[in-house]
């Protein structure tokens, strides 16, 4: 059984990991051992319903990456991902009436797809663009984003043809030495060093119908994914699950304290005073979340310390800085050289 850390609270669907043996078999590549050295079941990545953790599906690509050569190792899992793989949500994918259904299918269950900081949908006069990133905790998640980026962009291509070059992508991973083999199996506009992923689709697009679209198979899956969104989340104790809550969104600039009442089924009054009664406050509890996972990833990662600023959701690495300074009463670059210490504070466990 898997040690669980802190990081395996963030899962995804087991299934969205289906094609990585069989796509790593063409580079004579055995994922049992890498799995069985990240405490991973590979039966589960067979599994439609099963959720596993992101942060070791992640290091599982990696490897496969680094092991093959291939910087592009996740973008071409998608050419080997059978549609439907990932459940509820593959289903209901492949079974939207038009393009515009599928975005807002996308829109609404890619959080709970694979549990993200943050997931925006977007319509304007010109575009719909979705926005996703996730938890700083999953520091690399270059290969996964590649491939879920491909298998969206094939599945779209069959509903609109080569029109889908006319599609934009946004990539927080670095712009990669081949960028062809992106731009081949993306879209040409693929943009690289993004501060969040996103997919933008031409409003021309949007109204294209899915020569495989099924109506009622769509709303049942629609129905489905929109009951399981809770599933796991309901457990332990009030301020546990909000701190949860936070370490999830992290990323983003601005919490609403409508939209994190309405999460918990509670008034924003009702939520006010129960973080009251238990002596915290929404930003309080916020930026301690801001000040254990700053402390680990200038510690534990080889992330920019901007990087680190935007995915803490800081507009500005000055204003990371200013923070760092008042928890730890050094700048970021000294906490990250320091030895044992923290500063004044000392060490955040």
């Amino acid at each position: 059984m898997a040690i669980q850390t802190v990081h395996d609270e963030f899962t995804t669907n087991a299934g969205i990991g289906s094609a990585i043996a069989r796509h790593a078999r063409t580079y004579d590549i055995d994922i049992a051992p890498i799995c069985s050295a990240l405490d991973l079941d590979l039966e589960l990545l067979q599994n439609l319903t099963a959720r596993i953790s992101l942060d070791r599906l992640c290091r599982l690509l990696e490897t496969c990456a680094v092991l093959s050569n291939d910087e592009a190792f996740g973008l071409k899992c998608a050419e080997v991902f059978t549609p439907g793989a990932s459940g509820s949500f593959g289903y209901g994918i492949l079974a939207s009436p038009t393009v515009r259904h599928y975005v807002q299918f996308m829109g609404d269950h890619t959080p709970h797809l694979s549990h993200t900081s943050h997931c925006g949908l977007d319509f304007t006069d010109t575009e719909a663009v979705v926005s996703w990133t996730f938890s700083p905790l999953i520091v690399n998640r270059d290969q996964y984003v590649d491939m879920v980026t491909a298998i969206h962009i094939r599945n779209l291509r069959r509903m609109v043809g080569e029109d889908i070059a006319i599609a934009a992508i946004h990539l927080e991973r670095p712009k990669p030495r081949n960028v062809a083999v992106f731009r081949e199996r993306l879209t040409r506009k693929v943009n690289f060093g993004a501060r969040m992923n996103g997919l933008s689709i031409p409003t021309m697009l949007l109204d294209r119908l899915n020569p495989r679209g099924d109506e009622n198979l769509f709303k049942l899956m629609d129905q489905q994914c929109r009951a399981l969104h809770m599933d796991g989340m309901t457990d332990g104790e009030f301020m546990s699950r909000v701190r949860r809550y936070l370490r999830l969104r992290i990323a983003e600039p601005a919490l609403s304290l409508e939209d994190i009442a309405a999460y918990f089924r509670l008034s924003e009054r009702t939520f006010q005073r129960r973080l009251a009664e238990l002596g915290a406050t929404l930003n309080e509890l916020r930026d301690e979340e801001r000040r254990s996972l700053s402390l680990k990833l200038l510690k534990e990662s080889d992330l920019s310390i901007s990087a680190i600023c935007y995915r803490l959701g800081y507009s500005a690495p000055s204003a990371f800085t200013r923070s760092v300074h008042r928890w730890f009463g050094m700048s970021p670059r000294h906490l990250r050289n320091a030895g044992g210490g923290c500063g004044p504070e000392g060490a955040d466990e």
